[in-house]
């Protein structure tokens, strides 16, 4: 019964991560590499921190979530563990790209150290790793519904 509810609940998690972070993708990076750098600077410095209160603890329960319902199918031996340790794996994959880039870029952006010639580009480096990221969200949660149906 507790695997079955781990389960509903990382699937639920990572499906309102993986719509949050499309929503991001499809709202806010086209709208930031619109601005002019100077705009672009500023808008961080006011909903910078904003954005990360809301995603930090969103992407907590996205990565602990599934992990947790990992160790325990694996502690209680459930059938079918491959979609599982698939699950597993991406969301280990998806939450290492922040401290492989976006910790970084984000505090870059954060204190404005960008050279404005270069934000452009880092704008579209941030927006293809963000993409990336979505890719490994998506195969996470398309894995946890596998899981929930071979419950």
């Amino acid at each position: 019964m507790l695997f079955e509810i781990l389960s509903a609940l990382s699937t639920g998690v990572l499906g309102i991560f993986l719509g949050a972070q499309i929503t991001e993708g499809v709202l806010f990076v086209p709208y930031w590499k619109a601005l002019p750098p100077k705009e672009f600077f500023e808008l961080h410095q006011t909903y910078g921190k904003k954005i990360y209160q809301f995603f930090a603890p969103l992407t907590i329960a996205a990565t602990l979530l599934p992990l947790l319902t990992l160790a325990f199918g694996f502690y209680t031996n459930v059938n079918d563990q491959l979609p599982l340790v698939f699950m597993g794996l991406f969301t280990v994959v998806f939450f290492s790209t922040y401290y492989l880039y976006f910790k970084n870029a984000n505090n870059l952006f954060a204190e404005a150290r960008i050279p404005y010639k270069d934000l452009p580009a880092e704008l579209n480096k941030w927006g293809k790793w963000h993409w990336g990221r979505i890719v490994f969200e998506f195969i996470a949660f398309i894995c946890s519904i596998v899981v929930l149906i071979n419950l």
